[in-house]
């Protein structure tokens, strides 16, 4: 039985499949070599797997000439992760707990997995640093400045200690006063959130200065108590001769603001 040919038909479509695969050959080694090409993230928060709200503040201050990929390391494993570009300003919030940190360093990104390549240095904190609540309400993180050479292993990490304070103020209508500069006896230096931050400061002591001092004497203008368990007495300013003060609503609000 003589042998049928695949005939022109079939060989006009291998042929077409043939230039089909050739034109696509360029755009897929293409789309692999940008896959492999290193990139520059911006700086930011990459993820948070703890689990827990992130109120507690940590700031970065790191040297140009690298990016920094940071990883903060709890008991439960790896918590939070975030990219820095060097010499950006870099401040961010993390959760509660004590934490290793630990920081890969280099240029061009290539992902988690490979880091910034096979050139990638690798700077790990001694001491794991803990974000908690001191005192009343005073949220306690840290500063991290880096120092020296970021990509021949001369890098050095500094840290210090950096705070979140609740302030609570008055809001809504304040009394209105008749004749108050009759009633005026003194004034406090500065204003509302000046005396609060240096009172806080005082009571966390992260300032001492020495008795007799200007900066003690501008301390004092601010109004720090020195004992703030001792009792407050209103003033006594109610009398027959003396204009009355009408009473008025007034209502609470909390602020937070870094103090140290």
């Amino acid at each position: 039985m003589p042998h049928r040919g695949a005939g022109p038909r079939a060989g006009g479509r291998l042929t077409a499949l043939l230039a089909l695969m050739l034109c696509l050959l360029p755009f897929a080694s293409a789309a692999g070599a940008a896959g492999d090409a290193p990139e520059r993230l911006s700086s930011g928060l990459m993820w948070n797997r703890s689990g827990l709200p992130a109120v507690f503040p940590l700031q970065v201050k790191s040297p140009e000439g690298a990016d920094y990929f940071l990883v903060l390391s709890g008991s439960g494993g790896d918590a939070l992760a975030a990219y820095i570009r060097g010499g950006a300003f870099f401040k961010f919030l993390v959760p509660p707990g004590h934490y290793v940190l630990r920081f890969a360093i280099g240029t061009g990104w290539l992902g988690e997995a490979r880091l910034f390549g096979p050139d990638t240095v690798v700077l790990e904190l001694p001491e794991p640093l803990e974000f908690a609540v001191r005192g009343a309400g005073i949220k306690a993180g840290h500063l991290v400045t880096l120092t020296g050479e970021p990509l021949h292993g001369g890098l050095r990490a500094d840290v210090e200690g950096q705070f979140v304070c609740q302030i609570a103020g008055l809001e809504g209508i304040k009394p209105q006063q008749v004749a108050q500069e009759r009633l005026r006896g003194f004034g406090l230096g500065g204003d509302a959130q000046a005396r609060s931050v240096t009172h806080l400061r005082w009571r966390l002591g992260l300032t001492r200065v020495e008795p007799g001092t200007p900066d003690a004497r501008w301390q004092r203008g601010q109004f720090v108590l020195g004992n703030p368990n001792l009792p407050r007495h209103p003033p006594q300013m109610t009398g027959p001769d003396l204009p009355q003060v009408q009473s008025g609503f007034r209502s609470y609000s909390v602020r937070s603001l870094y103090c140290g």
